[in-house]
């Protein structure tokens, strides 16, 4: 073997040792990536969301504290008060469709009209869609009570 090719030879056995510590490097760096994810899904997955044992123990681990009850008025205070306004989130129909209004009468109240007497009503609507054109549906479900016994409870539309 010339000096060169020997030159050549060790060179060549360098790289090849170079190589194999990165793919030691590699396969290293792959697993360290598993174990972290593996570590994220304990610490943050589901598991993390159960309530632990010793923390039970706390609770059953407190003195009892005798509370005294005294009748008398509660005064009302700004946590007590009433909400008089409920927010209720309306769903928005465009205005611009056109408008198909159904009544839909109890089946008590078209079998005999005279005996019932309506006292309000129930609007709901929707977006509704037939093949080719969207239009907004308004159902009517009105409220009856009985002419003969007007303190009953209102019949449902």
């Amino acid at each position: 073997m010339t000096p060169r090719e020997a030159e050549l030879t060790r060179q060549l056995e360098a790289a090849l040792s170079a190589l194999s510590g990165m793919e030691a490097l590699r396969r290293e760096n792959q697993l360290l990536r598993q174990k972290l994810d593996q570590i994220i899904r304990r610490f943050f997955g589901v598991s993390s969301e159960q309530l632990p044992s010793n923390q039970l123990e706390l609770v059953l681990a407190l003195p009892e504290v005798e509370v005294e009850v005294r009748p008398g008025k509660i005064e009302p205070g700004p946590a007590l008060e009433k909400k008089t306004q409920r927010s209720v989130r309306k769903a928005r129909v465009p205005e611009h469709l056109p408008l198909v209004e159904e009544v839909l009468e109890p089946d008590d109240v078209k079998a005999a009209p005279e005996q019932w007497r309506r006292i309000g009503e129930e609007v709901s609507e929707q977006l509704d869609y037939e093949p080719g054109r969207f239009f907004r549906r308004r159902l009517v479900r009105p409220r009856y009570v009985q002419r003969a016994d007007p303190d009953a409870a209102p019949e449902p539309g």
